[in-house]
């Protein structure tokens, strides 16, 4: 995975948008790029995170400081709404290049691609028996590759109906490239990152949320560590971008009782000990206990999995098992019984490899049945 280093650090890093975008694209300028008879556009203003207000339902982290539309990064993240109609379609702009699945009814259809600053209306469904449908929008990239802003949904022949309930069961992620889904679409290991090869919606956390029908947050991004990233530096490591609506503004802060998982899966460490600088134990284990630490003083009541793998091998990763099972062995003996262990298989071959040797979506798929198991188990979802 050392490869995706150079990537990270010229082509994509360079250009993301640090603030939320601005209000030049006012509501009137939406209707006049998509003006047409029979159709109906809802915006959304002064909406809460991860309420569904405006009939449209929003999990994740979306910055709301902008009236015309929410802001977010984070993959996974999810725009959901029940209409009644013929057929539908989104404005949306981004800062990057960002990808997106969208499911009508159910059924996953082609996914969109977005260039910067794109804001003409994306066609996600036409032509559908009039009557009551759903839609869904997921961020398949992560935020290394750009911010999108939601600017409203368009129903033709139709209108929006109320918004769909959210789960009663939520899981949080925390992870790198490879909760990220870093290049899991990708024909092989020798293939560079694109993000139209990214797809966090078959990445071992969004199944595992799947098969558990529960809610998702995934926060995670390519490279990162707990106290080292793979490129060497050791600012902007996850346990600082963890806290973020928006990983790249510093000041808009996450508030972590807007949404309470009852499961936290963390997945970090692979890049401490991929960077090619030797780890310091010490600093290492502080970084990780701090944070799991963190996670529990957030969300007192929840099951939270410490995991590894399935990146390292060798003596990388016979450390990283010592080390974060010492850590979650202490916190146990200490009276935490919701913390766990679990350990995700070395990648096999067999399998077949994602862009620069990430795992493959049938690894993914393997990740997802195991962790799913566990979580039935431990947490009797």
């Amino acid at each position: 995975m050392k490869k995706q280093l150079t990537y990270l650090l010229t082509s994509f890093m360079l250009s993301l948008c640090i603030t939320p975008t601005s209000s030049v694209f006012a509501a009137k300028n939406i209707h006049t790029n998509i003006n047409s008879e029979n159709q109906n556009t809802t915006l959304l203003n002064n909406i809460s995170s991860n309420k569904s207000i405006s009939n449209v339902l929003l999990t994740g982290r979306f910055d709301t400081s902008d009236s015309v539309g929410p802001t977010f990064a984070w993959s996974n993240s999810s725009i959901k709404a029940n209409f009644k109609g013929t057929g539908i379609s989104v404005n949306l702009k981004s800062s990057g290049n960002d990808w997106f699945d969208v499911i009508i009814d159910g059924d996953v259809q082609a996914p969109i691609g977005i260039t910067t600053n794109t804001t003409s209306p994306f066609i996600l469904a036409s032509g559908l028996k009039k009557g009551t449908h759903t839609v869904e929008l997921v961020k398949r990239t992560e935020p290394l590759v750009g911010e999108t802003q939601f600017l409203g949904f368009t129903v033709t022949d139709g209108h929006l109906l109320p918004s769909p309930k959210p789960s009663s069961k939520r899981i949080m992620f925390i992870g790198d490239s490879i909760t990220a889904a870093f290049g899991n679409e990708g024909a092989n290991q020798y293939e560079d990152f694109s993000p139209a090869k990214e797809n966090a919606y078959l990445s071992y956390a969004a199944m595992t949320a799947r098969n558990l029908h529960a809610d998702l947050m995934n926060i995670s991004w390519s490279g990162k560590g707990i106290y080292l990233n793979a490129d060497k530096t050791t600012t902007d490591v996850m346990p600082e971008l963890y806290n973020r609506i928006l990983p790249n503004n510093k000041t808009n802060l996450w508030n972590s009782q807007n949404w309470i998982p009852q499961v936290v899966v963390i997945n970090l460490g692979t890049n401490d000990f991929e960077s090619g600088v030797a780890v310091d134990k010490t600093t290492f284990v502080k970084g990780y206990s701090d944070f799991v630490d963190l996670i529990r003083k957030e969300y007192p009541k929840a099951d939270i999995y410490c995991a590894i793998g399935p990146g390292l091998v060798g003596e990388n990763l016979i450390m990283q098992r010592s080390y974060v099972t010492n850590i979650v062995n202490s916190k146990k003996s200490s009276g935490d019984n919701k913390l766990y262990f679990i350990e995700f298989p070395i990648q096999d071959p067999a399998n077949g490899y994602g862009e620069d040797w990430h795992p493959s979506i049938k690894t993914h798929t393997l990740m997802a049945n195991q962790l799913t198991s566990q979580i039935k188990s431990n947490s009797g979802w």
